[in-house]
Parts: C-alpha cells; sequence; structure tokens
C-alpha cells in the first residue's frame, strides 16, 4: 500500500432496535457511501455512523493519531471551535453537494454537558422527486479527539 491510498475501515453492527448499521473509521469513506447512495437513488433511508479524528487535528499531527494532544477534546474551547466549524463549512456542505442542493439545517441545536457536546442537524430535502428527511448528530468527548457522526435519513410520505 502507499503512501496515499487508505484502508477502507468500515464494519456493520445492529443497533438496540435490530437495524444494521454501517460504521466508518474514515472521512473519505463515509463521504464516499453517503455519494454514492445518492448517485444511486438509495439515499431515503439510510443509517450509518462515523468515528473519526477531525482533518485539522490529523494536519497538526501529520496524520499520526499517537502525536494528537490529550487536550484535544470537548474542554478545549480551540478544539470545539475548529471542529464546530469544520462540521458547518466541510461536511454539512458537502453532503449538500452530493443531494446537488443546499441544505440549509435551520432545525439545529446544540447540547452540552460535561462528558460530550453533541450537534444535531434537521433538514429535508428532495432528489429525483423523493422527499426524505436528514439527520445528523455530530458528538465529541471530554476524554479524546475522536468524533463520532450519527448520520440518517427517512423518506416523509
Amino acid at each position: 500500500m502507499t503512501k496515499h491510498e487508505k484502508k477502507v475501515k468500515v464494519s456493520t453492527v445492529t443497533d438496540k432496535n435490530g437495524e444494521k448499521v454501517k460504521v466508518f473509521e474514515d472521512l473519505d469513506s463515509f463521504e464516499n457511501f453517503v455519494k454514492n447512495s445518492a448517485d444511486d437513488n438509495e439515499f431515503e433511508n439510510v443509517r450509518c455512523q462515523l468515528n473519526y479524528y477531525p482533518p485539522f487535528i490529523m494536519h497538526e499531527t501529520h496524520d499520526d493519531p499517537d502525536k494528537i494532544k490529550e487536550t484535544e477534546n470537548s474542554h478545549s474551547k480551540k478544539f470545539v471551535r475548529h471542529l464546530h466549524q469544520h462540521v458547518e463549512k466541510h461536511l454539512l456542505k458537502d453532503i449538500g453537494n452530493y443531494f446537488h442542493q443546499p441544505l440549509k439545517f435551520k432545525d439545529h441545536h446544540k447540547k452540552e454537558d460535561f462528558d460530550h457536546i453533541t450537534w444535531s442537524y434537521n433538514d429535508e430535502a428532495t432528489l429525483n422527486d423523493k422527499h426524505f428527511n436528514l439527520n445528523i448528530e455530530v458528538t465529541c468527548h471530554h476524554d479524546d479527539a475522536m468524533v463520532a457522526v450519527d448520520y440518517k435519513t427517512s423518506p416523509i410520505v
């Protein structure tokens, strides 16, 4: 494997409702999956998760997770600010581009406690005459820089 090739890390787990959920371990694989589901017209009932170190953290550490500082977590104002910026200016924007429309996510909120911060984004969209809900939750925790994304779409009937 060359320096620029990445091994795709994805697994399938069953949630508490018996639903199968794909879990991705890198942002590129997750984004490719979302883009392909939109391109394949199989986007209106999707559930997947992503657990990853944000790009700004990997850039700082020269792609070496062992060099991530212990202070990079939800207790760091700088980390939270950069993560929020990454989510809104890159992650959500890219997802909107996959659906060929700008998503506004007017229904969004932040929930914060000592252990974690969660941003929830909800919107409705239409693609290929299919109307659907899009729900994305992004969570960072107090003990490391790992970020969890829960992505769900559901048809509106």
